[in-house]
């Protein structure tokens, strides 16, 4: 019986990249669950709409919320998937695997990004409304370009261990889990999280900080 290759962090097998559960079924799957989890906040926030400052909070949560859902979506689904329009994605995406120190958005993006944060935020703070939900998934939006600037900075490791070695973990050992650079919270809901024995290995972490020869 062949045994099956090791991943080599340097040079990560394209066929070990594209993950080999993005069909159909499992897409509708994952939106349901999301659905299941999105819509009582959503009835809630009806619920309380005449409470200003929870109706607030919660439009804003569900726009984060379905953020950071799409986020672990279009990861899972269509940057390892390289079938019909997602292609040109997941080669743009395996790139950044190989080379993981190499983040095109730049500082200047990312300041823009949340200045207009900001202004969306004022904006629904005046007139909470369901255009909250929108500000919500655009603030999410925008941090997870920090998030995931900061979770290839050794530092990050302090502030959100569990995260940074998910994210470890997805760029070098299982691209096939761990999607979310945001939060891990989709991980564990659909169950992608890396085995709970993984180790990372030193010379994957020297790769991963862009220190190997």
């Amino acid at each position: 019986m062949k045994r099956r290759q090791s991943l080599n962090p340097v040079t990560v097998q394209k066929d070990y990249f594209m993950t080999k559960n993005f069909t159909s079924y499992s897409q509708l799957k994952c939106f349901g669950i999301f659905l299941l989890l999105a819509l009582p906040i959503l009835l809630s926030a009806r619920f309380f709409e005449k409470s200003p400052a929870t109706f607030f909070l919660l439009n804003l949560f569900l726009g984060i919320l379905a953020w950071t859902y799409l986020e672990y979506h279009f990861h899972r689904f269509w940057t390892h998937n390289n079938n019909g329009s997602s292609r040109e994605a997941a080669f743009r995406h395996m790139h950044h695997h190989q080379h993981p120190t190499e983040i095109k958005v730049t500082a200047v993006q990312r300041l823009v990004l949340f200045l207009i944060s900001c202004g969306l935020v004022s904006i629904s703070i005046v007139w909470n409304n369901y255009f909250t939900i929108f500000t919500g998934w655009a603030v999410g939006f925008a941090y997870s370009f920090f998030s995931h600037w900061m979770l290839h900075q050794s530092w990050s490791r302090k502030l959100w261990p569990h995260l940074h070695r998910f994210h470890i973990h997805h760029h070098c050992r299982y691209p096939n889990k761990c999607f979310g650079f945001t939060t891990i919270f989709w991980d564990v809901v659909l169950k992608t999280t890396p085995p709970k024995n993984a180790r990372i290995p030193e010379r994957i972490i020297q790769f991963y900080y862009g220190n190997h020869q």
